[in-house]
């Protein structure tokens, strides 16, 4: 049987649909650290929820091997990116911490450049800079303060950078997706384990069944799940399409953090939400090489697909 092609339509919906899924990961985060789990903790058990239930399938040959060690190393920062994301989650709003990480677009499309040769369309370009400066008319007043600044600027790198390396994996072409997935799951575990061992055992194991319910729910709900889609959709529109469409996150956030958390959603809010979805509509697509040669080969060879 034919392998399905994957169109750069239906990668763009899949990467919207994951980005809203990934958009409830405060309504679990928030309720396990208020009942004392460590954010190190709560990314730990996330990350883990790949490995659990794809490393079954993994078969790491001598070719995939160089991939899947960048996959590794890229998931121990994507790990520390998300403790962060996690830890801005107890100390600042919902829709500020949504808006601490929307630089990563800018990120990836840097990363994909320098690592895969990747050159990105100037409307990518245009599109990254939109993206960030809606996600500043949304935090609006929140940016007065020097101390609030200091805080923001600290959270804010780690978890940018953390989101954009988890998002060039998708240019890990020799490695399937629920290898890349894997890869990452074990690379965020190892980064985090020397963490997840300093803590007191309070703060490391859920402590009832409530709490075993939110983990499984942030590991399979905004791990596994979107992690695995995307990885499987992403390569069909290049890195810069795929951090860009997954930008939908932001206003996902504003509404979670409106309808569960009683943040007020602002007109400001409403202009960036609605500036996020034209710069997913304006930006093209750019398939990474390896599915653009599958596709180059189709073309050329069309009997064997058929």
């Amino acid at each position: 049987m034919a392998p399905v092609e994957i169109t750069s339509r239906v990668a763009t919906v899949g990467i919207i649909v994951v980005s809203i899924m990934m958009g409830t990961v405060p309504i679990f985060a928030r309720e396990l650290t208020d009942g004392g789990m460590a954010p190190v903790a709560v990314v730990f058990y996330r990350n883990m929820a790949g490995f659990l239930v794809l490393g079954v399938f993994l078969r790491v040959t001598r070719e995939k091997r160089r991939a899947f060690a960048w996959g590794l190393v890229m998931g121990v920062a994507m790990g520390l990116g998300w403790t962060s994301y996690v830890e801005a989650l107890e100390v600042v709003p919902v829709a500020t911490a949504a808006v601490l990480y929307m630089s990563y677009p800018i990120f990836a499309i840097v990363f994909a450049w320098v690592l895969f040769r990747d050159t990105p369309h100037p409307r990518a370009l245009w599109g990254a800079l939109v993206v960030i400066a809606a996600a500043v008319l949304a935090l609006g007043p929140e940016l007065d303060g020097a101390h609030n600044n200091k805080l923001l600027i600290m959270i804010a790198a780690p978890v940018s950078f953390g989101f954009a390396v988890a998002v060039v994996t998708s240019r890990l072409g020799s490695l399937k997706a629920s290898e890349r997935v894997v890869a990452l799951s074990i690379g965020s575990m190892v980064g985090l384990g020397p963490l997840m061992l300093s803590l007191p055992s309070n703060e490391m194991i859920p402590g009832d069944m409530r709490a075993w319910f939110l983990v499984s729910g942030i590991g399979v709900t905004t791990g596994v799940v979107p992690q695995f889609i995307y990885s499987l959709v992403a390569p069909a529109v290049g890195a810069a399409r795929a951090a860009l469409a997954g930008a939908i996150e932001l206003p996902t956030m504003f509404v979670v953090g409106w309808l569960v958390f009683e943040e007020p959603f602002t007109a400001a809010r409403v202009v960036a939400g609605v500036l996020v979805m034209c710069v997913i509509a304006i930006v093209p697509s750019r398939p990474s090489p390896a599915t653009a040669a599958v596709r180059r080969h189709r073309r050329l060879v069309p009997g064997r697909f058929h």
